[in-house]
């Protein structure tokens, strides 16, 4: 049915970003029949393949056992996903690896019932899961503990079905509209959609049914009566094959058609109870149709936007639609997969679809948005109050007539739109521009400081240096050149009123200062600023004005001129937030926040939050040609290369949500073989869970010591900008830096129990939560506990074994020692007898040496007793013989007593006395033993031993003596009786000396020193 309704301009001026997916990205079927997501975040397509799966960086496919095409999905509250193919309906669920598997649910039909077609629709409520086939609806309970199911035989032929609320609502071809509720199926609309085809059952703003047909529009189901909702034709005539509720608004529709793309509806409740028609009890004809007057009878949905391949779709034949929980809008299209960024805060507003311009300059005038671009200045009127988000504003852009070519500025004096143009000046006040002046290329105006915006004067910058221009009778008219301006294009100027100085920045110039008269109409001296004036160089300067402050943008971020001192230096109000960085453009909007290009990167400083940039936005802003236009927090007006592009910061603040993070792969690699262990999901008691289960902590061999772990965030708004965080508790110690890296490997860990924990976060800094993997490497087998214990027992036997060795060989040593140690003590008494004897003989010699030097002196001694005996005889005799001569009378009695005297100093042995002690002294005591030995002997028999110990002659020893040589013998033979030497043989000399080595004590005598008895 189509409701001939008002046809108003549908499209809204701002596009979302769209992202597109095509075979060769998902390598599976190029349509997909229905599309839904998990709890996970993880997105499911009935693919013509198998079921298709993504998760923000991975596809999978996962083919039925019959290789058909999924047709319909379903997913449970227990996390199974049911699906019903061509001859085929089960469901999907993880295993013990987290790998999806199927499971067929076939055998829980009666064997004459598993044989059918395609299972067009599936659903779940009270319970249970519903498939439907063209002649059959199978339901069978989620839990499956109990395998039976029941089966709906079709009255004619379903041709659809939807499980909303607590019931199931199917259209039969003949019965039309039923419900099924508390074990039976209920008429809710006979025979209503006969010979229609219902593609989709909404819940109603008003607490009915929004009901959409392929060919005959949409219809709001309230109990059992129906209402026509009136819709543009373009969008009945375009067939409505799928759609959708927009999550987050009761009031807002999706509709996928087979050729226009996607129309997004708006209908209140308002809009559908205020009608004065009266409600039927079946859709109108066509023929009906016709005649219906829309504006008065019937509720009228609104088209709010609309997406085609003029905006980027890949095609127009929508066969599901689908939006996931970040309000993405999924389309799975004829030939692809389409991403919708639908409630995105950054929009592109193309004045020309299909045709992206560089867009130079933007402005709001009298109710437009006027957008200046590289081919002309286009206009659309504004549906919206300023207050509101305008990309959402519906309407279309005319170009104003005589604009083609480049457009660098515009302004509003609020009369007049004034255009720079790369041909001139223009008044573009109405839909075709009017010269003002065409000498040169105009960049910007300004208003003359003290003068009114609205009626003037004004000055531009040109090409050329500066223009003057004057309001003359509601015409903007050129006033002439400013006289002494520098023939220089002057792009960027900002006004000291204070000191009347107009500051103009060149690019490549530097930065020149005019010093203007008091009325700023005039230039009375120019000087150019360079890098010796302060400024970190001569290029790259660009002059603007924040608040009251002229600054000036440099590579080294920003500078304020200093009139005192005539020079540049660092702005120290932003220098915490621009220090040394490349600025081309700073503007401040009405709240403070200053927005800025640094790099080719858009960026606005976050009073409290620092800088945030929009990547969405990097590498498309044109270099050198920057623009920013902030109108309020819903507008933010961006220059790029294809088109305009629009921010609503509002929604840029408010959208910050938990991200939601999926760990996708995990992997043990082996020399011989990897095994994958998980494969993104965990389940426990028959349902999937977020984070591992107990049983689901894999033990591993110990071979099994190195790991792959791959994991992304579900989140599919672009750009898909996430860090990642992660650590391996039992290895790293601590988390590691943040890093755009997906996946993390570890190799060669040793035996042990190990956690894998990952986390992200966006580009607003929210964090995921905290994701954990459990693996446990078990030993090797000479590394597990019975290993340690045999190891241990074996070492307690080797310690006693070793002990009995160390005993046995310190047995061994000791014997060895032993010997050793008589040895070296025999070899030490060998050595010290030997040294005893060495100085037993040097003793002995030195004895010797003694003895023969008293030897020596006795000799000596015993000839001067010998000379003086003999002298004293030879006197005595001379003596007598002198007196004997003369006479008697003259023999005086003098001479009588000399004599005397002669004969008794020869009888004096003091002379011996002296000599018998040395004797002892050089013996050993010899005369004083001899005298305790044989107490008989007489000095005189001593004096024989002597002198025979000396080896003396007989004659020596007769003059000694002073007797004759018989009385020595005679004196010898006494003393050998003396001495009891028994036998003659025995030589005198030998048994002296023999018994000078002898103890004395030997012969049991007494011992000590005798005063010897020297009187002969």
């Amino acid at each position: 049915m189509a409701v001939n309704g008002q046809q108003t301009n549908s499209a809204t001026i701002g596009l979302p970003g769209v992202v597109h997916f095509t075979e060769k990205d998902f390598e599976a079927g190029v349509q997909n029949w229905m599309i839904t997501q998990d709890s996970l975040g993880v997105i499911y397509f009935a693919n013509t393949e198998g079921l298709l799966t993504y998760n923000g960086n991975d596809w999978h496919l996962f083919p039925l056992p019959n290789k058909t095409l999924v047709r319909s999905l379903v997913i449970g509250n227990r996390g199974r996903v049911f699906t019903g193919g061509q001859d085929e309906i089960g469901y999907y669920f993880p295993g013990a690896d987290g790998m999806l598997a199927y499971h067929s649910l076939k055998d829980y039909l009666p064997k004459s019932q598993q044989s059918f077609a395609d299972v067009w629709n599936a659903g779940i409520t009270g319970g249970r899961v519903y498939f439907r086939c063209t002649d059959r609806i199978i339901a069978i309970d989620t839990a499956l503990e109990k395998r039976k199911s029941v089966v709906y035989p079709a009255p004619s032929e379903w041709i659809y079905m939807a499980c909303v609320g607590q019931g199931v609502i199917a259209q039969d071809r003949k019965q039309g509209l039923l419900m099924y509720r508390q074990g039976k199926w209920k008429v809710l609309v006979p025979t209503a959609f006969n010979n229609q085809v219902i593609t989709a059952i909404l819940p109603a703003p008003s607490g009915g049914y929004l009901i959409t047909t392929l060919k005959h529009g949409i219809y709001y189901l309230q109990g059992t009566n129906l209402k026509p909702i009136a819709l543009p034709p373009a969008i009945a005539a375009a067939h409505i094959y799928a759609a959708t509720s927009i999550k987050g608004s009761e009031q807002d529709f999706a509709f996928g058609t087979t050729s226009a793309g996607v129309y997004i509806i708006h209908l209140t409740a308002e809009n559908i109870n205020n009608t004065n028609k009266e409600p039927r009890d079946k859709p109108y004809s066509a023929s009906d149709i016709t005649t219906l007057n829309i504006n008065q009878h019937y509720p009228i949905a609104t088209v709010t936007r609309h997406f085609n391949s003029d905006s980027r779709l890949q095609n127009n034949n929508v066969l599901s639609l689908f939006v996931d929980q970040e309000q993405n809008l999924w389309l799975g299209l004829d030939k692809g997969i389409d991403l919708v960024d639908y409630n995105s805060f950054i929009q592109t507003i193309s004045p020309v679809y299909n045709t992206p311009s560089a867009c130079y300059t933007a402005l709001i005038y009298k109710d437009q948005l006027v957008i200046g671009t590289s081919d002309g200045l286009y206009k659309a009127p504004l549906s919206l109050p300023i207050s509101s988000d305008l990309s959402f504003s519906r309407g279309h852009f005319t170009k104003v007539g005589g604009s083609s070519g480049q457009v660098w500025g515009l302004y509003s004096t609020g009369d007049h739109l004034l255009m720079g143009h790369n041909e001139g000046l223009f008044q573009a006040d109405g839909d075709q521009v009017r010269p003002v002046y065409k000498q040169e290329g105009v960049w910007l105006f300004q208003a003359v400081p003290g003068a009114s915006k609205k009626s003037g004067p004004w000055i531009t910058g040109n090409y050329a240096g500066m223009e003057l221009l004057k309001d003359s009778m509601g015409r903007i008219v050129d006033a002439g050149r400013v006289p002494g301006s520098p023939f220089e294009s002057l792009r960027f100027m900002a006004m000291d009123t204070t000191h009347h100085i107009i500051f103009a920045s060149h690019p490549y110039r530097g930065v020149y200062g005019l010093q203007m008269t008091p009325d700023m109409k005039k230039v009375v001296s120019v000087r150019l600023y360079t890098q010796k004036d302060g400024l970190p160089g001569t290029l790259n300067n660009y002059v603007y004005t924040l608040g009251d402050d002229i600054v000036f943008c440099t590579d080294d971020g920003l500078y304020k001129y200093d009139t005192e001192r005539d020079r540049f230096f660092p702005d120290t109000t932003y220098a915490k937030v621009f220090s040394h960085m490349s600025i081309r453009l700073v503007k401040q909007d009405a709240r403070g926040r200053i927005w800025f290009v640094s790099h080719k990167k858009l960026g606005v400083v976050l009073p409290g939050k620092g800088i945030r940039y929009f990547p969405e936005v990097t590498g498309k802003l044109i270099s050198g040609f920057e623009f920013i236009l902030p109108v309020n927090d819903k507008n933010i007006f961006v220059g790029s290369n294809d088109g305009l592009i629009h921010i609503n910061i509002d929604k840029y603040q408010a959208g910050q949500a938990m991200v939601q993070l999926l760990l996708t792969k995990v992997t043990a690699i082996a020399s011989h073989k990897d095994s994958t262990l998980f494969n993104g999901y965990f389940s426990m008691d028959d349902q999937v869970v977020k984070n591992q289960p107990e049983d689901m902590i894999r033990r591993l061999p110990a071979r099994y010591n190195s790991f792959h772990f791959a994991f992304t965030a579900t989140s599919y708004r672009p750009p898909r900008e996430f860090e990642y965080s992660f650590q391996l508790v039992g290895f790293d110690n601590g988390w590691s830096a943040w890093s755009a890296k997906k996946e993390k490997d570890y190799t060669n860990l040793p035996y042990g129990s190990y956690t894998f924990m990952v986390k992200a976060r966006d580009r607003f800094g929210m964090d995921s939560k905290v994701m954990h993997y459990q693996i446990v490497i078990l030993p090797h087998w000479y590394q597990t506990t019975l290993a340690f214990l045999v190891y241990t027992l074996l070492f307690f036997a080797a310690l006693i074994y070793g002990r009995h060795l160390l005993l046995k060989k310190f047995e061994a040593q000791r014997v060895k020692f032993e010997k050793e140690e008589q040895k070296l003590r025999y070899l030490h008494q060998l050595e010290i007898e030997h040294s005893e004897r060495e100085i037993i003989q040097l003793q002995k010699e030195k004895l010797e040496a003694e003895v023969a030097f008293k030897n020596q002196e006795l000799a000596s001694t015993t000839m001067h007793l010998f000379k003086r005996g003999k002298l004293l005889s030879k006197l005595k005799e001379e003596l007598t013989g002198a007196i004997k001569k003369l006479p008697d009378n003259q023999r005086h009695a003098d001479f009588a007593k000399l004599v005397k005297m002669l004969t008794e100093a020869e009888k004096q042995d003091a002379d011996w006395e002296q000599f018998a002690i040395h004797f002892d002294e050089v013996h050993n005591n010899f005369l004083a033993n001899m005298k305790a030995a044989y107490p008989e002997l007489t000095s005189a028999d001593l004096k024989i031993c002597a002198y025979i110990k000396m080896n003396l002659s007989s004659k020596e020893m007769a003059q000694l003596l002073n007797i004759s040589l018989k009385g020595v013998e005679v004196a010898r033979y006494r003393l050998r009786k003396k001495l009891g030497i028994p036998s003659a043989q025995t030589s005198l000399y030998d048994f002296l000396t023999q018994a000078s080595g002898e103890p004395i004590g030997e012969r049991g005598q007494g011992s000590g020193d005798h005063q010897l008895d020297l009187d002969v």
